[in-house]
This record gives structure tokens, C-alpha cells and sequence, in this order.
């Protein structure tokens, strides 16, 4: 056979010699070059499975359709055959190794044509089985032609289908060839994409994935919902608080107005009443939201539970990493395993499909007993939430009767309140210093509600916006899971249409067989590449998770800190109110003082006729009192009593606690139980892990089973391997059940223990709690009672101690006697220039008459004139200060008024007791005189009588001598009368002197008396009617400062109601900002990830042309709009819809703020024109 010169190609080396020898006989290769033709129906395999249009064919193209080529005449394909021999060495090279090739005489079931050519295999070891390739229709293949003429590679193409051939019956062009190269590259590399997001959604839509995503999302939304249900008790307290505060600043500033028209005012002490009843509400309000609180920091304890639940889940979620990863390892190892038993693969499919449908049904089964491990779980969970409905159902009605006893103490307070008596101007005084530090309270607490609304607001809108995320993310994983559903059954549908197309080329089975094992070696080394990139996308999800886990703690962290603040709040709301507790027992203290000095000057008063009264019934009192004292000590020896059956209490107390205690570590013994169950179901859901990844390696070992010439006998050894595996993870999925029911039959007996242990911990606790209160309410009113007979002894002492001191005082009236004469003379100069006062002051009360009638008058030019717009704004600031200074003027005048009548009826009060004191003289110098006379009368007796005497004892001899003596004595005793009566003269001359000043005293101060009633008249009808005008005047005052204060309190309510329109507008905005800002993140993420996805692909894209060596076409396809393009556009409008509709509300509370705005603004600039 003659030799012709090899046609120039890329794998072959350069032949510029005749071959002669036999070397070069032995590197020559007749072996013709088959050509590449498409299955039927592959070009419409890849759009079917990207949903997206079908491309257009390159092939027939107008500009060449023109151009006809000979007819047998095939065009020289040197680019497609070094394409094919590149591709079949990289994938020999990367997986086999160099080496030579099988020939084809050596393989079985080879003939030989009868043509006396050469072998094939014989020549060129490089492609052996080209031969058998080109001659499986029969015919005698052609060898290549040793030249450069256009018949230099004859080849024997297998017949193609229709639409395969222009319609004239040509071949493929080159450039058609190239583009035809360049498509079938892209869908290759398109599927393998395919194949690794499927296999990883696969994975991510495992069990496990899903039995996370379901614990995440149900703790999540238990936080959410007990967030909520505080922060909705927390508003509730705040709003009510606010409203009580506003109501109570209120009626201070009514108290203070009224304090100070207390003169005029008679109904101030009901007023003053009615605000100490409101103050002890106001006290009994704060101490229930003091109880509130402290149920809420026991709500803080659940809380602190879900925490743990949370910790727990979390350490569940890293040891499933763990398992991922050592999962991950097992999938290398057993890559390796495969790629080792490719090369020993003949077995029987019979035997490994029912040993397939063995490990299917057992695969069930165990899914079955994981089910029912799910539903125990879901009954456990059941019962926790039933047990906290529970609870909260017990903590309304603990809330309901602290209510209930809340207002029976109220209804007691005010009936006990209404008994408080009127108090003094010194008591006034300090009610205002109380109600400035009231004020400034309320100013610290309407800081502190202030800064917690703010606080709850952040808190609200950071649950918010985190609810939001995790429910995107939730939609987002389900969408993915729906669209790896899908993609995984298109993915199906094609395989087995590719399937279908392979077996149908009955021609080229052989090569599709070599085909099939190079994409299985190619699919094996892309398997690799993905699993690290899978570790690397699990990786991100990680650090994500764990950015929101740091997220969680960062939002628990502030809610504690929220809630110690509101804890400090609390403190200090208790502190303030034991101040205002002790500021009202200083009240009631001089409250009970005033009364103790009233009653005094009450006592005083009377004291004088209840002295014989008190020492007839000091004896009764004393032995009243010894009868108190006995009762006294019967009480206390009761409250001894009390304190040992206290005493006993706490012992029993501590001795519950120390079942609390027992009773807590079988709690923690729980626990520990349930972290076991946790660990077991943890290794439930490996086995069940591993089972699915064992399900996916056998349904990856069927498909390939399915293809032809693929290696079965490692098959049998894997699935031996599997079942030996799957056996002994049933075992341990019995074992485990044993354990989980056993465990599960522990915790369900210890939980009923503990509840009947906490049950009668709670009656016995609730019994103790009585009785303590019992026993401390007897002990209150035995103290109480001791201290009021404490008092009452202190208070009959005192009366006593008074009535000695009355007695003492007694003496020193006759020395007041002497002083009140020379006090007459005072008292008298002191009338007339009290005369001359009132004068004076009746004439600046008549100018201020005249001055008060000319203002009336001039106010009613000026509102007049203001009614008219004629005076200016400084005539009514003028015209406001006459007011005021006419005011203080009047104020003045009043005050001088009644410093005048107090001097008045002190000078009465001195000239009755002056008047009083004359008469007692008098009496007395009448007594003295009649005493006088009395002794004058015995002494004219006695002379009488010794004269008579003298008269018969005289005798004649004695005669001289005791007439001298007689004599003598008569001349004595006449002088001593004459002496008498000059003295009897002289006090008569007294006592008529006396008379007649007294008659001249008792006329004058009749007169006096007359005159001063008489001004008294006058000057209290001037008095009736200065107060009845002032009266007038104060009543038209407040009447006018009444309708101000109403129209300032209406424009306020506006003005509040305009700011609520303006904060729920800025709300509105501000979330529908935050809602525009989520959603353009998430659509920025999600084109930052079309756009990283495009970049990879178009990279690998790029690396296949390199490798092709095909320059890119650069012609843009405009591409049609799609459905589900279409669909989102219609979704997106009915978005924009539904949000225009929600924001219309907020542009008419927009409008109406607008119009308020331009109102206000009109009338300030009229006022300011005015």
C-alpha cells in the first residue's frame, strides 16, 4: 500500500519525509477522525432546565446559504479534531495517567473488515478504537489521505438526524462547528453548576436543616411574644401613670389657687380633704405598681429560663456543625472508596436494586421513629406552654385581688380621711413647701417616664426590625427550598432524557461510554471543588449565625439594662414615696399638736369649773387606769404569745426551704436528664444525616448504574459496607429509643413529684402567709391601742398639772388688780388716737371708693376702646398696672382694717375687765366703811358702859380722887371718839368722793361705750360693704381668670392632640423609611450575589474558551421578558399599591397638620398687627 503525507494536525508531529522505514510506519494513523454530531432534541435540554427561552440556531445562516459545496467533498476539520484529542488527554491525563491506550484488536468482540488495510491499533496507539467507531454501520471505512487536497480525510459519518444537514444535504461548516463547540461547553458547565447548588440545597432541605430552622423560629417568636407581652404591661403602667401624674399636677395647681383665696373661699377645708384623699390613692396606685413590678422581675426568672433554652439550642447547633464536618470527612472518604472501585465494577443490578429498596425501607423506618420522636417533643413543648398559661392565668388572679384589697384600703383611707380637721397658717406653709417638692418630683418622674418610653421605643423597634429579618430569612429558605424542589426535578426529567438520547445512538455507545466515564472522573474532581466551597458557604452561614446570636445578646443585654433601670426607677419611686409618707406623718403629727393646743385653750377656758369635776374623778381615772395597765400587760404578754407562734413559723419557714432546696436539686437533676435526651436526639438526627447522605450515594451510584460500561463490582462492597452500617445504626436507634422512653418515664414521674411537691409548698406557704399577716394586724392593734392610752394618761397628767397651776395663778390676780387703774389712762389716750385712725382710715377707704369707681370706669373706656381698636397696647399695659397697684392698695387697706378691729377689740376686751375692777373696789371700800361703823358703834358701848359704872361705884370718901381719875379717863375717851369720828368723817368724805367718781367713771364709760358702738356699726356696714364689693370684684377676677385658664387648657388639649398627630406621623415615616431601607439592602445583597454568581460563571466560561481555544461571539441576543419576570413586576405593583394605601392615612394627618400649622401662623400674625 503506497503512503501519502500526513495532512498537517495538532496532536501528530511534522512530516516532512516520506516515510520509508519502518519507525516511521509505526507512527503513521489511518484511524479516521469521527466527527461530532448533537443528540436529537439537546438543544432545547439546557433552556427546559434554566426556565429560560430557547436560543435561536446558529445554522442556516442567509449570507452562506448562497454558497454551495461539492457534493462527497468534506471540509477539512483540523480545529475539531484537536479539540477532541485536547479534551480525551486532559481528562486522561488528570484522572489515569499517560500511558498507552487499549488497541482495539484487543478488545472483545472485534472483527476485521475484509479489506486488506492495516489495523488501526497497530499503527497508533493514541486512538485505538477509532476503527470499530467508524465501522459500526457496516461499511468499509476509509484511511486518511497522506496529502493536502481537499480529499486528504475521508470519513464514514454516521447518518444524522433530520434538521442535522442544511437542506441542500451539506456538512457543517467550520464556523458552525465552533459555535455548536462553544454552546455544548456553556451547557456543560451550566449543569455542573446546576448539580452543585442542587446537591447543596439537598442538603440544606435535610431534616436536621429543617428541625433547626423550627426550634430557632419557635424560640424566637416565644422571646418575641413574652418581649411583647412586658413591654405591653410596661405601657400600661407608664400610660396610667402618666394620667394619674397629669390629674394630680392638676389638682395641685387647683390647691394652690385655692390656697391662696382661702380668705374668701369657705369651702377650703373639703378641698383640702378631698386633696389628702387623692394623695393617699395616689400612694396606694404607686404601691400597686410597686407589687407590679416585682411580679414583672419574677417574670424576669422565665425569661432567664428562655436564655438557657436558647444557650442549649445554640450548643445543639454547634455540635451539628461538628457532625457536618465529620459527615463532610465521611463524604471524602467514601469519594475515595468510589473513585478506587470504579476500576473493579460488574455485579449484579438485580441484587443491589433490592439491597437499594432494603436500605430504602429501613431509611423509612428510622424517618418514622424520628417522627414520633418529633411529635413527643411537640407534646412536651404543649405541656410547658399549657403550664405557663397556667401560671399567667394565676398571676391575673393574684393581680385581681391585690386590686380588690387595694380598694377596700382605699374606701378605708377616705372614711378615715374625712375625719381630719381644718389646719392653721402655719400648716399652710409647709403644704407649700410640699407642694414644691411634689412638683419637683413629678418633674424627675415625668424625666425618668420620658426617658423609658424612649428606652421601650428603641426596644421596640429593634424587635421589630430583627422580626422582620429573621421572617425574610424565614420566606427566603422557603422560597430556596421550592426552587431546589423544582430545579432538582427538571435536573431528573433531563437526565433521563439524556439518558434516553444515549441509548438511543446505538452508533456511538462506545464513545459516549468514554464520554461517560471522563464526566464521571470530571464530575468527581467538580465534587471536590464544590464540597470546598460548600465549606466555605456553611462557613459564612456560621459567622452570620453567629453575628445574630451576638445581635440577641447585644438586645438582651439592653432589655436588662432596661429593666435595671426601671428596677432604680422603682427605688427611687419608693423612696420618694416614703418621703412623702413621712411628710404626711409630719402633717398628721401637727395636725394632732393643733388639736392638743385647741383642746388646751378649750380646757383652759374651762378649767376653773371642771376642777372639783377632775378631783372627784381622779379616783375613777386612777383606777381606770390600773385597769389599762392590767390590760396592757395581757396584751403584751399576747404579743409574746404572737412572737413565739412567729418564731415557730419561721422555723418552719426555713425547714420548707430546706425542701426548696431538695426539691431544687432534683430540678437540677432535670436538667440533666434533659440535656441526656438532648444529646440522644442529637444523635438521632446524625443517624438520620447519615442515612439521607447514604440515600443520596445510593441514588448517585443508581444513575450511574444505569449508564452503560459503568463499574459495578465495588457497588456490592459499598452496599455491604452500608448495610452493615445501617444495621448497627438501628441497633443504636433501639438502644436510644430504650433510653428516651426511660428517660421520658423519669422526667414525666419527677415532674409530677416537683408539681405535687410546689403545690403543697404553695398552700402551705400561702397558709403561713396568712397567719403572719393575721398575727401582725393583732400586733398593729395592740400597739395601737397601748399608744392611745399612752396618750391618755400623758393628757390627764397634763390636766391635772394645769388645774395646780390655775390655783397658783390665782394669786397673782389681786396684783393684776392694782396695775389695771394705771392702765385706764393708757387705754383712754389709746381710744382717742384709735379714734383718730379710724377716721383716717375711713377717709382713705372713701378715695379708695373714688379711686376703684374711677377705674371701673376707665376699664370699661379701655375694653371699649380695645373692642373698638383705638388704644394702643400700651394704654391696657398701663391700665393692667393701675389694676394691680389699685389691688395691692386694696390688700393693703384691708390688712390695716383689720389690724384696726383687732386693736378694737382688745381695748373692749381691757375696759370690761377695767370696768370690772372698779366695781370690785368699790365693793370692797363699802365693806371697809360698814366695818368702821361697826367699831365706832362698839365703842360708844363701852364709854356707855363705863360711865353707868363710874356712876355707881363712887363712893364719898373716894370721891376726889376717882373723879379726877374718871376725869381723866373721859376726857381721854372724848378725845378718842372725837378722833373716831374725824376719821368716820373722812372715809365719808372718801366714799362719796369715790361715789361720785364712780357715778362720773360709769357715765363716761357708758357714753364711751355708746360712742364706740355706734363707730362699730358704722365702721362693720362699711366693712359689709368694702367685702361685699371685693367679693365682687374677686368673684368677676375669677371668674375671668377661670375662662383664660379654660381656654389655655383647650388650646393645650389641641396642642397635644396636634402633637400626637405630628409623632404619629413622624413614626409612620420613619417606618416606612426603615421598610424602603430593608428592602433596598436585600436587593442590593441579592444583585451583589447575582453579580458574584455571574462573575464565577463567566470566569469558568472564560477558562473553557482558553482551554477551547474559541474566540467568544460578541453579538447581544436582546432577551424576552419571562413569566416570572412578568409576575414580579405584577407583584411589585400590588406592593406599591397596598403601601400607597397605607400611607393615604398619613398625608391626610400630614394635610391636617399643615392646615393647623397656616391657621396658627395667621392668627399670631393678626394678634402681632393688633
Amino acid at each position: 500500500m503506497a503512503h501519502f503525507i500526513a495532512t498537517p494536525r495538532t496532536e501528530v508531529g511534522d512530516f516532512t519525509r516520506l516515510p520509508g522505514d519502518t519507525t516511521m510506519a509505526d507512527e503513521l494513523d489511518f484511524s479516521a477522525e469521527p466527527s461530532f454530531h448533537a443528540p436529537e432534541g439537546r438543544d432545547k435540554l439546557f433552556p427546559q432546565t434554566r426556565g429560560a427561552r430557547p436560543q435561536a440556531a446558529a445554522t442556516p445562516r442567509n449570507p452562506l446559504a448562497t454558497l454551495r459545496n461539492a457534493n462527497a467533498r468534506n471540509e477539512f476539520t483540523p480545529l475539531m479534531k484537536s479539540a477532541t484529542a485536547n479534551r480525551t488527554r486532559q481528562v486522561n491525563g488528570l484522572l489515569k495517567g499517560v500511558g498507552p491506550t487499549t488497541p482495539a484488536a484487543m478488545k472483545p468482540g472485534f472483527q476485521l473488515s475484509a479489506t486488506p488495510l492495516p489495523e488501526a491499533s497497530t499503527m497508533d496507539g493514541v486512538n485505538s478504537s477509532s476503527l470499530s467507531e467508524s465501522a459500526v454501520d457496516g461499511r468499509t471505512p476509509v484511511p486518511d489521505m497522506v496529502s493536502s487536497s481537499v480529499m486528504s480525510t475521508p470519513m464514514a459519518l454516521p447518518q444524522r438526524g433530520e434538521g442535522a444537514l442544511e437542506p441542500n444535504g451539506n456538512a457543517l461548516t467550520l464556523r458552525e462547528q465552533e459555535a455548536r463547540l462553544e454552546q455544548i461547553d456553556k451547557e456543560n458547565f451550566g449543569l455542573k453548576l446546576k448539580i452543585h447548588f442542587l446537591e447543596e440545597n439537598l442538603q440544606k432541605a435535610g431534616p436536621e436543616f429543617n428541625a433547626a430552622a423550627l426550634a430557632e423560629n419557635v424560640s424566637l417568636k416565644t422571646e418575641k411574644v413574652q418581649m411583647m407581652r412586658d413591654l405591653s404591661k410596661y405601657s400600661k403602667n407608664l400610660k396610667t401613670a402618666e394620667k394619674e401624674l397629669d390629674s394630680y399636677r392638676q389638682q395641685l395647681r387647683e390647691y394652690a389657687e385655692k390656697v391662696k383665696r382661702r380668705h374668701a373661699d369657705e369651702g377650703l377645708q373639703e378641698e383640702l380633704d378631698e386633696l389628702r384623699r387623692i394623695a393617699e390613692e395616689r400612694a396606694a396606685e404607686l404601691e400597686d405598681l410597686e407589687a407590679k413590678f416585682e411580679e414583672t422581675r419574677g417574670n424576669d426568672e422565665e425569661v432567664d429560663k428562655l436564655n438557657a433554652e436558647l444557650e442549649k439550642i445554640r450548643e445543639e447547633l454547634r455540635q451539628r456543625d461538628e457532625l457536618l464536618d465529620e459527615h463532610e470527612e465521611q463524604i471524602e472518604q467514601l469519594q475515595i472508596k468510589l473513585t478506587t472501585a470504579e476500576s473493579s465494577q460488574d455485579a449484579d443490578g438485580e441484587e443491589k436494586e433490592r439491597k437499594l429498596q432494603e436500605l430504602t425501607e429501613r431509611i423509612e423506618e428510622l424517618e418514622e421513629d424520628l417522627r414520633s420522636a418529633q411529635d413527643s417533643h411537640q407534646v412536651e413543648l404543649d405541656e410547658k406552654e399549657r403550664k405557663l398559661a397556667e401560671q399567667a392565668e394565676k398571676i391575673e388572679d393574684l393581680e385581681d385581688q391585690l386590686q380588690s384589697l387595694t380598694d377596700s384600703k382605699d374606701a378605708e383611707i377616705d372614711a378615715l380621711q374625712q375625719k381630719l380637721d381644718s389646719a392653721d397658717e402655719g400648716k399652710d406653709e409647709q403644704v407649700r413647701t410640699l407642694e414644691q417638692e411634689l412638683e419637683d418630683m413629678d418633674k424627675q418622674l415625668e424625666d425618668m417616664t420620658n426617658q423609658k418610653e424612649s428606652e421601650v421605643s428603641a426596644v421596640e423597634d429593634r424587635l421589630r426590625s430583627f422580626e422582620r429579618e429573621k421572617d425574610l430569612e424565614l420566606k427566603a429558605l422557603q422560597r430556596q427550598v421550592q426552587a431546589i424542589e423544582e430545579e432538582r426535578q427538571t435536573e431528573v426529567d433531563a437526565l433521563k432524557d439524556r439518558l434516553q438520547l444515549a441509548e438511543s445512538q446505538g452508533d456511538n455507545q462506545v464513545q459516549l461510554a468514554q464520554q461517560a466515564a471522563s464526566d464521571a472522573r470530571q464530575k468527581v474532581l467538580d465534587m471536590s471543588r464544590e464540597k470546598s466551597v460548600e465549606i466555605e458557604l456553611l462557613q459564612s452561614r456560621v459567622d452570620a449565625a453567629e453575628s445574630k446570636v451576638d445581635e440577641l445578646d447585644e438586645c438582651r443585654r439592653r432589655l436588662r439594662d432596661s429593666q435595671q433601670q426601671l428596677s432604680r426607677l422603682q427605688t427611687e419611686s419608693s423612696s420618694y414615696e416614703q418621703q412623702l409618707q413621712q411628710l404626711r406623718t409630719t402633717i398628721r403629727q401637727k395636725d394632732m399638736e393643733l388639736e392638743k393646743l385647741n383642746m388646751l385653750q378649750r380646757e383652759r377656758d374651762d378649767a376653773t369649773q371642771e376642777i372639783h369635776g377632775l378631783r372627784l374623778n381622779k379616783d375613777s381615772q386612777i383606777e381606770a387606769l390600773q385597769k389599762i395597765t392590767r390590760e396592757r400587760d395581757n396584751s403584751s404578754r399576747e404579743i409574746s404569745n404572737l412572737q413565739n407562734t412567729l418564731q415557730s413559723r419561721d422555723r418552719e419557714i426555713s425547714s420548707l426551704q430546706k425542701k426548696v432546696q431538695t426539691q431544687e436539686i432534683a430540678l437540677e437533676e432535670l436538667t440533666k436528664l434533659r440535656a441526656d435526651l438532648g444529646e440522644r436526639t442529637r444523635e438521632l438526627d446524625t443517624a438520620r444525616k447519615t442515612l439521607s447522605e447514604r440515600e443520596s450515594e445510593l441514588e448517585a451510584l443508581r444513575n450511574e448504574a444505569v449508564e452503560p460500561g459503568t463499574q459495578l463490582d465495588a457497588l456490592h462492597g459499598i452496599v455491604r459496607e452500608r448495610d452493615d452500617e445501617l444495621e448497627s445504626l438501628r441497633d443504636e436507634i433501639n438502644t436510644h429509643k430504650g433510653e428516651l422512653d426511660s428517660l421520658q418515664r423519669l422526667a414525666e414521674e419527677r415532674l409530677q413529684s416537683l408539681e405535687e411537691m410546689r403545690d403543697e409548698m404553695q398552700r402551705t406557704k400561702q397558709d403561713l402567709e396568712d397567719e403572719i399577716e393575721v398575727l401582725q394586724e393583732a400586733a398593729d392593734e395592740e400597739s395601737d391601742e397601748k399608744a392611745s392610752l399612752e396618750e391618755k394618761i400623758i393628757i390627764l397628767e397634763k390636766e391635772v398639772q394645769a388645774s395646780y397651776d390655775l390655783q397658783n395663778k390665782s394669786s397673782t390676780l389681786e396684783t393684776d388688780l392694782r396695775k389695771s387703774e394705771r392702765e385706764r389712762a393708757q387705754l383712754a389716750s389709746r381710744i382717742q388716737s384709735l379714734e383718730s385712725d379710724l377716721n383716717i382710715a375711713d377717709q382713705d377707704r372713701e378715695d379708695l371708693r373714688h379711686r376703684l369707681e374711677n377705674l371701673k370706669q376707665d376699664l370699661q373706656a379701655a375694653r371699649q376702646s380695645s373692642n373698638a381698636g383705638a388704644n394702643s397696647a400700651k394704654d391696657r399695659q398701663e391700665l393692667t398696672d393701675l389694676l394691680r397697684k389699685a389691688k395691692l392698695e386694696a390688700e393693703d387697706l384691708s390688712i390695716r382694717v383689720s389690724e384696726l378691729e383687732q386693736e378694737r377689740n382688745d381695748l373692749e376686751r381691757r375696759l370690761r375687765a377695767d370696768i370690772g375692777d372698779r366695781e370690785t373696789k368699790l365693793r370692797n371700800a363699802e365693806a371697809e366703811v360698814e366695818g368702821l361703823q361697826l367699831q365706832v358703834a362698839e365703842k360708844q358701848g363701852e364709854v356707855d358702859a363705863v360711865q353707868a359704872s363710874s356712876r355707881q361705884r363712887i363712893s364719898p370718901g373716894t370721891h376726889d380722887r376717882t373723879a379726877k381719875q374718871h376725869q381723866n379717863e373721859l376726857r381721854e375717851l372724848k378725845e378718842r371718839v372725837r378722833n373716831k369720828t374725824l376719821d368716820v368723817e373722812d372715809l365719808q368724805l372718801q366714799l362719796e368722793d369715790r361715789d361720785a367718781r364712780l357715778k362720773e367713771l360709769s357715765a363716761q364709760s357708758k357714753a364711751l361705750l355708746r360712742e364706740k358702738e355706734k363707730q362699730l356699726r358704722t365702721m362693720q356696714a362699711s366693712l359689709e360693704t368694702t367685702q361685699k364689693s371685693r367679693r365682687m370684684d374677686d368673684a368677676n377676677a375669677v371668674f375671668d381668670l377661670k375662662g383664660q385658664i379654660m381656654d389655655k387648657d383647650k388650646r393645650h388639649v389641641k396642642e397635644l392632640q396636634g402633637m400626637v398627630k405630628q409623632i404619629q406621623y413622624l413614626r409612620a415615616r420613619c417606618k416606612r423609611e426603615e421598610d424602603f431601607r430593608d428592602s433596598l439592602g436585600y436587593q442590593k445583597r441579592f444583585c451583589l450575589m447575582m453579580i458574584e454568581v455571574y462573575g464565577q460563571c463567566n470566569k469558568e466560561d472564560l477558562k473553557l474558551i482558553e482551554e477551547i481555544g474559541i474566540t467568544p461571539d460578541v453579538t447581544y441576543h436582546q432577551r424576552k421578558h419571562s413569566i416570572k419576570t412578568v409576575g414580579l413586576a405584577v407583584v411589585a405593583s400590588i406592593r406599591m399599591k397596598r403601601m400607597a394605601g397605607e400611607w393615604a392615612g398619613q398625608k391626610k394627618v400630614h394635610a391636617q397638620l399643615i392646615q393647623k400649622l397656616e391657621g396658627m401662623r395667621r392668627r399670631s400674625g393678626r394678634a402681632a398687627a393688633k
